[in-house]
C-alpha cells in the first residue's frame, strides 16, 4: 500500500533525483509525490514508461483521486518518454528546458499554484549514449529552478548506471532521495555549496519523526544534528545550522 502524502514535501525551487531497482520502489515515491502536487492545485507533468502511466491513473484512484478528472481539466499531463524527450527525434537539452520553462508559464496563466515534474532518465543507457548530454541538461535544471514556482524529481534505475554517471547525476541536483528497498527508513541528502545534510524518516510509522545531520562536504566535519517533529521543521534546522557555518567561513 502506498503513503497518502509523501515523507518528504518538496516546495517551489527543489530539484530532487531518485535511484530505485523495481518498479514497485519508484511506485512508493511516485505516486505520494503525484498525490501532493494534485491535492496542492499543482499541474503534475508527468513523462514515464508507457506501463508506469497506466499504474499511476490506477494507484491516484487507488488513494481516493479522481486522476481521469485531474486529467480532463489540466491538473495531470501524461506523456511517454519518446514524445517527451525526443520530439525531434534526438535529445536536445536546452530545447528541453525551453519546455519546461513555458510551461511553468502556461501553468501560472492557468491558475495553478505551481509546476511539478517526475521524469524517467534511464532511457539515457537503454540503447543510448546519451548520458553526457544528460548530465548537462539536469545542470541547467538545478541552474534555473531556484526561486521558480517549480518542482523537478528525476528518476534513475541505479543498476543501469555506472558509478561515474550516478556521481555526476547527484552533483547535478540539490537533492537526492534514497528509500532502500526493505528498509524500515527512506532518506534525503541535502548538497548546498559548503555542507552536505541527510534527513531520515521510519517508513512505517504514521508520523514519523525526522533525524538529521549537517557536515562540512569537504572534511565531512559535523555541524550538528538533532529530531524534528516533521520535514518542514528538520529543513528549518539544516538551514539554521548551515547559515551559523556559512557565517563563520
Amino acid at each position: 500500500m502506498f503513503r497518502q502524502s509523501s515523507l518528504f514535501q518538496f516546495k517551489n525551487g527543489d530539484h530532487t533525483c531518485v535511484f530505485y531497482r523495481t518498479q514497485k520502489d519508484l511506485m512508493r515515491v511516485l505516486i505520494p509525490y503525484i498525490a501532493d502536487g494534485l491535492r496542492r492545485n499543482e499541474r503534475c507533468f508527468c513523462a514515464q514508461k508507457p506501463e508506469i502511466l497506466k499504474q499511476l491513473v490506477f494507484d491516484l484512484c487507488f488513494l481516493g483521486i479522481d486522476a481521469h478528472k485531474e486529467i480532463e481539466r489540466g491538473a495531470l499531463e501524461l506523456h511517454r518518454e519518446d514524445e517527451t524527450y525526443f520530439p525531434n527525434g534526438r535529445f536536445e537539452p536546452q530545447a528541453l528546458m525551453d519546455m519546461l520553462i513555458h510551461a511553468m508559464g502556461d501553468a501560472k496563466a492557468r491558475g495553478f499554484q505551481s509546476f511539478r515534474s517526475a521524469g524517467e532518465l534511464s532511457w539515457a543507457v537503454e540503447g543510448r549514449n546519451d548520458c553526457d548530454l544528460v548530465v548537462g541538461y539536469e545542470k541547467l535544471v538545478d541552474e534555473y529552478y531556484p526561486g521558480k514556482p517549480a518542482i523537478g524529481l528525476c528518476q534513475y534505475q541505479i543498476d543501469k548506471f555506472s558509478p561515474e554517471v550516478l556521481k555526476a547525476v547527484v552533483d547535478a541536483h540539490r537533492m537526492h532521495l534514497d528509500e532502500p528497498t526493505g528498509s524500515s527508513h527512506a532518506s534525503i541528502h541535502v548538497h548546498n555549496g559548503h555542507w552536505d545534510a541527510e534527513v531520515v524518516a521510519v517508513t512505517k510509522v504514521e508520523s514519523p519523526r525526522y533525524y538529521y545531520v549537517v557536515q562540512t562536504r569537504k572534511r565531512q566535519d559535523v555541524l550538528g544534528w538533532g529530531v524534528a517533529p516533521n520535514f518542514e521543521s528538520a529543513s528549518a534546522s539544516v538551514n539554521q545550522l548551515a547559515r551559523s557555518h556559512s557565517s563563520g567561513i
